[in-house]
């Protein structure tokens, strides 16, 4: 009889893991993907879903290019998907319980549940705010602007983090009041970026700051530097020098941490809730001599993964996906008696982009920094690749060219 192995989390992390294990192993051993939702969700997205207007798509245009259906990935691939909502996992006896249906055991187990928004315990945030996790979350936040643009004139927009999400958002935001300026002579919107580092973009390369500053300022995104929201009430931010920002919508992208799930595996965790892991991906519990049922792998977001200098790497997907491959195949090494001897080996800088409004962004290769519409385009070119991790790339081309046709309208103003 084959072995079990359950990969919990359909982002493109576990996706990958199981794509790669069907195909190799599917014939012989059971895979099981689970997530508690049955769609896979491109989280780099959801910024475009919050500020696409009802004119330029409707729900079902943006659930379509943003959120895949993930029986229709897996099928003809060895992988069985299962809907279910996870509550916790007993890692000593090998069980994951669900919140609706009944336990099921591993023999080898794969963890690859991304972050959730982390709200810091600051009074009135999580009631009175705005999350972009989901593609829920960037609808309730296009309906919740649209509703303000139905005659007010002075609206006031509020964003907490001033890392890639808080500044893309921000940026898109901004971009959609300055079209509708055009037609409105009275429109006065003010988008506040609050942002609790000296600089935006803390940790990212200089030059990319610099470019990304100056794009917001042009806009006409107001950011706020060095100040720490400490409490959120209905429509006012309290800061931690005092001030106070006035909003008539508050969205938080101040910070993640870890899965909740991961509380439950009596794993060795790091300080924002991710599981300590060797550098072949195996998880470390929080006792080495506690008892543990066939083998557990982390990655994404699960995990706390570092360089050789001991750097974190960072949650994007590419490591992400590097890591999908490192745990499929020492799976797949000790499903046939040998030693999980692959190891994750992180880039030293992975490249990344950031849209900042408009078919407009600044990326970051090496020593090279690139900004404006060539990066723009590249953003799509890298779409498309993560796209094609995951599905044929048929159908991958089909639903990019079907979201550029989109996102060309409502990247506005060049």
């Amino acid at each position: 009889m084959g072995k079990r192995i359950v990969i919990i989390g359909a982002g493109f992390g576990g996706l990958r893991t199981a794509m790669i294990l069907g195909r190799e192993v599917g014939k012989d051993h059971e895979i099981i993907l689970i997530d508690k939702n049955h769609y896979h969700t491109f989280h780099a997205l959801l910024y475009e879903a919050a500020t696409t207007s009802q004119a330029v798509a409707n729900h079902l245009d943006l659930h379509n290019v943003i959120t895949y259906y993930v029986d229709d990935i897996v099928e003809s691939r060895h992988v069985k998907f299962i809907k279910a909502d996870v509550t916790d996992i007993d890692i000593s006896e090998g069980d994951i319980h669900f919140l609706d249906r009944d336990s099921l055991k591993y023999d080898f187990l794969v963890v690859a549940l991304g972050s959730e928004s982390n709200f810091f315990d600051i009074p009135g945030l999580k009631e009175n705010a705005l999350e972009i996790k989901s593609f829920v979350n960037a609808l309730e936040i296009r309906d919740s602007i649209a509703a303000l643009l139905d005659g007010k004139e002075d609206i006031k927009i509020a964003v907490g983090g001033g890392g890639s999400t808080g500044v893309e958002l921000s940026a898109e935001i901004q971009n959609w009041f300055n079209e509708i300026k055009m037609t409105r002579s009275k429109f006065n919107p003010v988008i506040t970026l609050i942002n609790a580092d000296p600089t935006i973009l803390s940790g990212y390369d200089k030059n990319v700051v610099r470019l990304v500053s100056k794009r917001l300022a042009r806009l006409g995104v107001k950011t706020l530097d060095n100040e720490t929201v400490t409490k959120v009430s209905p429509n006012l931010v309290s800061l931690k020098s005092g001030r106070e920002v006035p909003y008539d919508v508050f969205i938080w992208a101040g910070g993640v941490k870890a899965n909740s799930i991961l509380q439950t595996m009596k794993l060795k965790l790091e300080n924002k809730g991710r599981s300590e892991a060797s550098n072949n991906l195996i998880c470390i519990p929080e006792d080495p001599s506690l008892k543990i049922y066939g083998r557990i792998y982390g990655i994404g977001d699960a995990i706390c993964a570092r360089d050789a200098s001991g750097n974190l790497t960072p949650m994007l997907v590419q490591p992400t996906l590097q890591q999908a491959k490192v745990a499929a195949k020492n799976i797949i090494l000790e499903l046939r008696g040998k030693e999980p001897k692959l190891i994750f080996k992180p880039f030293k800088n992975y490249p990344y982009i950031i849209p900042v409004g408009g078919k407009y962004a600044v990326g970051c290769v090496g020593p090279l920094v690139i900004s404006g519409w060539p990066c723009w385009i590249a953003k799509g070119l890298v779409e498309i690749n993560y796209l094609c991790s995951i599905m044929p790339p048929k159908k991958a081309f089909k639903i990019w060219l079907k979201g550029l046709m989109i996102f060309i309208q409502n990247d506005r103003l060049g």
